[in-house]
């Protein structure tokens, strides 16, 4: 599990649990002016990530 926070009040994630930097090389940061989220590695060129992430 790759938990994503961005910093200031309200950003926690509940339930959510670190993991150690590279332990989950098939995850992906994806990162915009206007959210963040996740993604995961489907092909060496290729994120998965939800719909809502497109800029």
């Amino acid at each position: 599990m790759l938990v994503l926070s961005t910093s200031g009040h309200g950003s926690e994630i509940t339930g959510g649990k670190e993991v150690e930097p590279h332990s989950l090389p098939f995850m992906a940061h994806v990162r915009s002016e206007r959210s963040v989220c996740g993604g995961i590695l489907i092909d060496p060129q290729w994120v998965l990530t939800a719909a809502h992430c497109k800029e």
